[in-house]
C-alpha cells in the first residue's frame, strides 16, 4: 500500500545513477524510496578490467544493495521489471507484483551491444556487465594462462575504453607471469584506424604506446563479419583463432516500457527533456545510460559513470523542488574529464582540461573511484 503521509519514489536500477539518487535523498523525510534491481549487487563497472585480470576480488567491485538501501532509509526489491504502466503510475515486476509510485526514476543503465550483422554472434553474446558472466570470464582467463600449451589467443572485439583497459590489464598479467606472446597473445580488434575512436589525441597516443609496450596485437581497418569454430573472420579476409573472446563493441539499453508514447532511440535510450523527465509524464525521470541527453553544442552525451552520478544528484534536487513547488533546475551538466587505466599503476587522463599520465593519473583515477564507492561504506 502507498503510504498516504509520504510521496513514494520508485527507482529502477542500482547502478551509478540509481544509487547516487538514493544516497542524495536518504534524509528527506517526505519521501518513501523503493530501489528495484534485478541482482542484489551494485557493480563497479569502471574496475571490471581489474577483476578480470585478478587484480581485484569480487568484494572490491560489488556492493550489497539490500544493505545499502537499509542504511540509506530505503526499501530494496531484488526483481526484474517487466513493464511500466505510466498512465496508472505502476511498475510491473516479473513475479507478478505491481509497485505504485508518485515519482519514478528509470536508471536501468546499459548492456553490451552484439550487432546482428556479425554472423553467428548469438553463440558468443555474453555481456561482461552480467555478474555471472563476469565471474565465468575471469575463471576462463586464469585457467587459460595456466594451461601448458603454446599459441593461445584472447580476442577482444572493440577498441573503445572498456576494450583497451581489458586488453592492457590482461597483457600486464601475462607479462608479470613471464608468459610470452607466442604462448598467449592478447588481440584487440577495432575497425577504425586507431583505438579510442573520436577521443582526444593525447589519450589515443598514450594508450596506443601502452598497447605497443605490452605487445597487444592490434587489428584496424576491418570489421568482424563472422565468428565460428573459435575463429574470428574479418571483412578483409583475416582469420584469428581464439581460446577466449570478449565483445565490447558498444552499449545499448534494455527496453523496459512497452508504451508507444515514450520516445526511444535506436539504442533503446529514453529521450528526456531539459530536466531529465519523460515527455508527457512530468513525474517520471530517466537518468544515467538509459537517458538520451544532448550537450550545449547539440552533441549526444556519451554514457559514463561520472555523468550517471551527476544525473542522480540533479534529479534528487529536482524531485525535492517538485515536492516543495520550487522551480526545477535544467540539465546543463558537463563531464570534468576522463581517466583511462593503462594497466598496473599506469593511467592517462584529462581532468579539468589538464593532461595527466603515469602514476599521478592512476592515483587520481583511484581517488575518483573511492569518491563514488564511499556511499557504500557502512
Amino acid at each position: 500500500m502507498l503510504n498516504k503521509n509520504k510521496k513514494r519514489l520508485v527507482i529502477i536500477g542500482g547502478g551509478y545513477a540509481g544509487t547516487s539518487l538514493v544516497h542524495r535523498l536518504k534524509d528527506y523525510a517526505d519521501l518513501e524510496i523503493i530501489l528495484i534491481n534485478k541482482t542484489p549487487y551494485h557493480l563497479v563497472q569502471t574496475d571490471i578490467h581489474k577483476y578480470l585480470s585478478d587484480e581485484m576480488d569480487f568484494s572490491q567491485i560489488t556492493h550489497d544493495l539490500e544493505e545499502f538501501s537499509r542504511k540509506n532509509n530505503s526499501a530494496f526489491i531484488c526483481e526484474e521489471v517487466q513493464d511500466i504502466i505510466f498512465d496508472e503510475k505502476k511498475v510491473a515486476l516479473n513475479n507478478g507484483e505491481f509497485i505504485a509510485y508518485d515519482y519514478l526514476t528509470i536508471a536501468s543503465g546499459s548492456i553490451s551491444m552484439f550487432p546482428k550483422q556479425i554472423k553467428n554472434i548469438d553463440a558468443y553474446a555474453q555481456d561482461i556487465k552480467d555478474i555471472a558472466t563476469l565471474k565465468d570470464y575471469k575463471e576462463k582467463f586464469l585457467n587459460l594462462i595456466q594451461a601448458k600449451k603454446f599459441n593461445k589467443n584472447v580476442v577482444i572485439v572493440g577498441g573503445g575504453l572498456s576494450g583497451v583497459e581489458i586488453a592492457l590489464e590482461m597483457s600486464k598479467k601475462l607479462k608479470s607471469k613471464n608468459i610470452l606472446p607466442n604462448e598467449c597473445q592478447i588481440n584487440l580488434i577495432e575497425q577504425l584506424p586507431n583505438v579510442l575512436p573520436n577521443m582526444n589525441p593525447f589519450l589515443v597516443n598514450n594508450t596506443t604506446k601502452a598497447c605497443d609496450d605490452l605487445k597487444v596485437k592490434r587489428y584496424h581497418g576491418a570489421f568482424v563479419s563472422e565468428v565460428k569454430d573459435n575463429t574470428v573472420f574479418l571483412s578483409d579476409g583475416t582469420q584469428i583463432e581464439f581460446d577466449l573472446i570478449f565483445f565490447v563493441i558498444g552499449v545499448t539499453s534494455e527496453k523496459l516500457a512497452s508504451h508507444e508514447g515514450i520516445d526511444i532511440n535506436i539504442k533503446n535510450q529514453i529521450v528526456v527533456d531539459d530536466y531529465l523527465r519523460i515527455k508527457n509524464y512530468k513525474e517520471v525521470f530517466a537518468i544515467g545510460d538509459i537517458a538520451q541527453t544532448i550537450d550545449k553544442n547539440g552533441n549526444f552525451v556519451l554514457p559514463t559513470a561520472q555523468m550517471a552520478k551527476m544525473h542522480g544528484k540533479l534529479t534528487a534536487k529536482n524531485i525535492i523542488n517538485s515536492l516543495e513547488n520550487m522551480p526545477l533546475v535544467k540539465n546543463e551538466l558537463e563531464t570534468k574529464g576522463l581517466m583511462i587505466d593503462l594497466s598496473g599503476i599506469n593511467a592517462v587522463g584529462l581532468f579539468l582540461n589538464l593532461k595527466i599520465k603515469g602514476y599521478v593519473a592512476y592515483i587520481l583515477k583511484r581517488v575518483v573511484s573511492k569518491f563514488h564507492t564511499r556511499i557504500f561504506n557502512y
